[in-house]
């Protein structure tokens, strides 16, 4: 268990968010003799990934899930489970002494002359510089039409999935065309033979496979420099336009042998029992797991030029319009592997240079000590 961290009144650097993000740009801001505090409003390191599904298993190896400086221990399974992601980013913040205030969150950021000021649920903390390291997945998204739907036909998010069993049994829709709509709905559909569950995704979905020639598919990808390609690059921006690719064919099998259902349009709408989808079919469900991911929202963000008009981060490769105001964590930040654990290591690097300049210090060549 980490100590807790205290909260300054005032501080060089404040770091919004305790998760992988957050504790990367620690790692970045201790090395460079920084001052700052990571705010998390958990109770502890690693809870974010604690209250997730507990079948949940990492969809990327250990070897691409580790944050710079620290590998995950060789005991981990080769795709890590919740447990021992969560465990291992506790032993990070305890490894390198990472300044992380537990139960804190921030209510507000706005700016006062040259410096932020963040409202928490344990004080006031001026920042010269603030690190919203939050990611993008804090606000689920249920499309509207759900309320159109009879009471009696059961609900749930998948940030609020435990297992099986927060389901009724009958028929099952789960919508989303994601890595976590897959693991979901195999789960479901392998949970009872009696379940008849559909998967309802938007476009068919893009099945890569967990392996090449025996590696990991991940391997290829890294040493052809595809994984660490700019965003703005011609393979990242194929990979873009094809949406989420689901990794690993588990799906996919189950699919061909009949234990899952497969519909390839969007909800458009509901009545009574029944889904409508955009073909203009309906499909009746005793039961909807809406994986349809979550929205981009930051209440908190009250600095002027620093939300796009629709509440989203306006930044250029997490470096924000906003003088001293820095995000880190977002999907296609930088690369092509800035929504993994991989990425962190090279966009909190990347993020360090700026940093130090808005703060009147030279920056020094950072190096990792973990082999890239």
């Amino acid at each position: 268990m980490n100590e807790q961290a205290e909260l300054p009144d005032r501080i060089d650097v404040l770091v919004v968010g305790g998760g992988q993000a957050g504790l990367g740009m620690g790692y970045r801001l201790r090395g460079a003799g920084v001052s700052f505090v990571i705010v998390d409003d958990r109770a502890r390191t690693g809870d974010v990934w604690r209250a997730r599904w507990r079948s949940l298993v990492l969809f990327t190896p250990r070897r691409f899930a580790a944050l710079p400086g620290l590998p995950l221990p060789s005991g981990a399974d080769y795709y890590p489970t919740r447990e021992q992601l969560a465990d291992y980013l506790e032993r990070y913040a305890a490894e390198y002494a990472l300044p992380v205030a537990h139960d804190t969150r921030v209510t507000a950021i706005t700016r006062e002359g040259d410096e932020f000021v963040a409202e928490t649920t344990r004080g006031t903390v001026g920042a010269r510089a603030v690190v919203i390291a939050t990611g993008p997945f804090q606000y689920a998204r249920v499309p509207r039409v759900g309320a159109k739907l009879d009471v009696s036909v059961a609900q749930l998010h998948s940030s609020g999935y435990d297992c099986p069993d927060d389901l009724p049994h009958g028929r099952i829709a789960v919508v989303g065309g994601g890595n976590s709509a897959a693991q979901l709905a195999v789960e479901l559909a392998d949970s009872d033979p009696a379940r008849d569950v559909t998967m309802i995704a938007p476009q068919q979905p893009w099945f890569i496979p967990e392996r090449i020639l025996g590696l990991t598919v991940y391997w290829p990808l890294k040493l052809l420099g595809i994984l660490s390609s700019p965003a703005t690059s011609r393979i990242s921006e194929y990979i873009h336009s094809r949406g989420d690719g689901i990794l690993g064919t588990e799906a996919k099998r189950a699919i061909k042998a009949g234990r899952l259902r497969l519909l390839t349009s969007r909800v458009v709408d509901a009545h009574e029992r029944s889904l409508v989808l955009a073909d203009g079919t309906r499909h009746e469900a005793d039961a909807v797991l809406w994986a349809t991911g979550f929205r981009t929202h930051y209440p908190f963000v009250q600095v002027e030029g620093a939300l796009t008009e629709h509440g989203g981060p306006l930044h250029e490769g997490g470096v924000s319009p906003v003088d001293g105001l820095y995000w880190l964590g977002l999907p296609w930040q930088r690369r092509l592997d800035s929504s993994i654990l991989h990425g962190i290591a090279a966009d909190s690097l990347d993020l360090l240079a700026p940093l130090e300049r808005h703060l009147g210090r030279v920056p020094a060549a950072a190096s990792d000590s973990m082999e890239p």
